[in-house]
């Protein structure tokens, strides 16, 4: 059986899609569950730390954040590269880019000059007491352009130009039609990106962080799996 383009990639991209939105909404609350996590015990960094030392509430913690992990913002470059042919279809190569240089890159500015020295200075100032002037602060401060916890927007836009390169490449464009994929394949695929990330983090272990884009690049296997898919 074959399947058509699934309803985000027709001519119809302005359409409200309810079940999208609705997934959106549970991957956010997903996305604060984990950092909160994060913030109290579970492995990780983060802005604010507060963490325990009791193993009865760590290892629930730790349990739920690997779980996390391994899914929720893969399924964030899934869902977004969904929208990625449509708008590119609608758009020339280089409005398409001009486009996600201004969507995506103008964010990246404003957490990187404004706010992320902003919240660094209200974690130095309230939990390293180090009670200073912000424009003090600012004078000695030497991480400008540092996207931490905007990594993702950053492994999106590269992933987005990249979709536009191999586009402009095949002057003929994409057109892929899939069966739908049996429990087989789905286990190949899923044993595919365990294997290589097995790998990966032999070079690149969790917690490794290419700065300033803040990638862990442990995690990158499965990103750039599901956003191909």
């Amino acid at each position: 059986m074959t399947i058509n383009q699934p309803v985000p990639a027709t001519d119809a991209p302005k359409t409200k899609l309810s079940y999208i939105n609705n997934v959106k909404v549970l991957l956010t609350a997903l996305v604060i569950i984990h950092h909160v996590l994060v913030t109290y015990g579970a492995p990780g960094g983060w802005y604010y730390s507060e963490k325990t030392s009791l193993a009865g509430a760590v290892i629930p913690m730790t349990i739920v954040v690997a779980i996390n992990q391994s899914f929720f913002m893969g399924y964030f470059f899934f869902l977004s590269a969904l929208f990625v042919p449509s708008s590119y279809n609608i758009k020339s190569a280089g409005r398409f880019i001009t486009d996600r240089l201004l969507r995506l890159g103008i964010p990246l500015l404003f957490y990187s000059l404004i706010l992320s020295p902003f919240m660094n200075y209200l974690v130095y100032y309230y939990a390293g007491e180090h009670h200073i002037p912000l424009g003090q602060y600012l004078s000695g401060y030497d991480d400008w352009v540092n996207f931490g916890v905007m990594w993702f927007v950053v492994a999106l836009l590269l992933f987005t130009i990249g979709y536009a390169v191999i586009r402009l490449l095949l002057k003929s464009g994409i057109n892929v039609r899939m069966n739908l994929p049996s429990n087989k394949r789905i286990l190949l695929l899923a044993a595919g990106v365990g294997l290589i990330s097995f790998a990966v983090r032999i070079v690149f272990p969790v917690g490794w962080v290419l700065k300033p884009l803040g990638f862990q690049l442990g995690h990158f296997t499965h990103y750039i799996a599901l956003f191909t898919l």
